[in-house]
């Protein structure tokens, strides 16, 4: 298919671009380094709209082996629904535990193409929950040396690795890509790039896991979707099914933070809301104040945390109470901390809800959902 054919002609370029960064380490200019930088990036966005415009162009058809290959996701949410996932460009950023549980997920769904970016070397700590890289990887960068082992789930997807720093990208970088989806991503980088992605209209997602903890946000502008529903068929003992479209609108990562006033709530249903939303929000205030997660054995890290969350849910006329010292400290003691089973439970629902977003099947995640793996 030129589709394939397109796909495979960008990786060997790509791959020959990442080779010569790997052997001129330390070597290559400042002026050559722009160029390699300026290529790939002109490369993955002319092969986007190629791969887009061959793919649109024949909507209707999926040979016999992809019918056979998802079969099961075909009969669940129909062949229009599979047909917009496999046109589908997504960018994932950071290779730890949670986003190679997320890109597992995705290109075994058929997603038309996945781009991962991480600037990150391979440590000894990640062997512990990324299936995707080995011990001989140590040293490595991560998105270089996983690539080729996500490509093997199914080849039929095409899998891009781009070394650089997300931080530096440009504006332009994130417009080629139909959904960005940030992992361990600090708060001032992940409302930088939703404030881009709003701009482009791309969906958006950012998500982490903290230990036992974690947390995905959703910001999808506007989107449209279809739900099903059971109606009982009058006189008979039966059900039909009916198909009702809805239509929701999405509000920024930052607007989410800035909600200011809980008062119009009252103690009652406060009382339902998991602490952990606001304790992960302070652990935020933390990392943009001090550009770091907090350290636990530090007494002045313990004392900066529990001053923020004394004026930030005064601010918000919540009572401290409802975010003990303990229940702080504890998150905080988990921030750096990877449980391979959390992982495989948030990505598992995030790639879910990317899923459904793409088919435009199912109410999504509206805006943040948090994880307690203790409760």
């Amino acid at each position: 298919k030129p589709s394939r054919e397109i796909g495979n002609g960008r990786r060997e370029i790509l791959d020959h671009i990442d080779k010569v960064r790997m052997d001129n380490k330390g070597s290559i200019s400042a002026s050559s380094a722009v160029i390699l930088d300026s290529l790939q990036m002109k490369l993955t966005e002319t092969s986007h709209e190629l791969l887009s415009t061959l793919l649109m162009a024949d909507t209707t058809h999926i040979s016999k082996d992809e019918a056979a290959l998802y079969d099961r996701q075909i009969r669940l949410w129909g062949l229009e629904a599979q047909q917009r996932m496999r046109i589908s460009s997504i960018l994932i950023s950071g290779m730890r535990g949670l986003s190679n549980e997320i890109c597992k997920n995705l290109v075994l769904a058929g997603i038309g193409s996945i781009t991962i970016i991480d600037h990150n070397v391979v440590t000894e700590e990640d062997l512990g929950t990324q299936f995707f890289v080995t011990e001989a990887d140590i040293g490595k960068n991560k998105a270089i040396v996983s690539v080729d082992r996500i490509r093997q789930l199914n080849p039929r997807v095409v899998v891009t690795a781009d070394n650089n720093d997300i931080r530096a990208k440009s504006d332009d970088f994130f417009k080629t890509f139909d959904l960005v989806c940030l992992t361990d991503c600090d708060p001032y980088t992940m409302i930088r790039i939703n404030e881009i992605c709003r701009i482009f209209d791309k969906k958006f997602y950012a998500a982490c896991t903290y230990g036992f903890y974690g947390y995905i946000f959703c910001d999808l502008k506007q989107h449209e979707y279809i739900v099903e529903r059971k109606v009982a068929i009058p006189h008979k003992d039966e059900h039909e099914i009916t198909k009702i479209k809805k239509n929701d609108e999405y509000v920024s990562f930052q607007c989410a933070l800035s909600k200011a006033d809980w008062t119009e709530i009252s103690d009652r249903k406060l009382k339902k809301i998991s602490p952990l939303l606001w304790a992960i929000q302070i652990l935020w205030k933390f990392q943009q104040e001090m550009g770091r997660l907090p350290a636990t054995n530090d007494n002045s890290d313990v004392e900066k945390l529990l001053s923020l969350r004394n004026s930030y849910l005064q601010t918000i006329h919540i009572n401290n109470l409802f975010v003990t010292d303990e229940f702080l400290i504890t998150l905080a003691s988990f921030a750096l901390t990877e449980l391979t089973p959390i992982c495989a439970i948030l990505g598992g629902v995030l790639a879910q809800d990317i899923l459904n977003v793409l088919s435009k099947k199912g109410a999504p995640i509206n805006n943040l959902f948090v994880f307690d793996g203790l409760q």
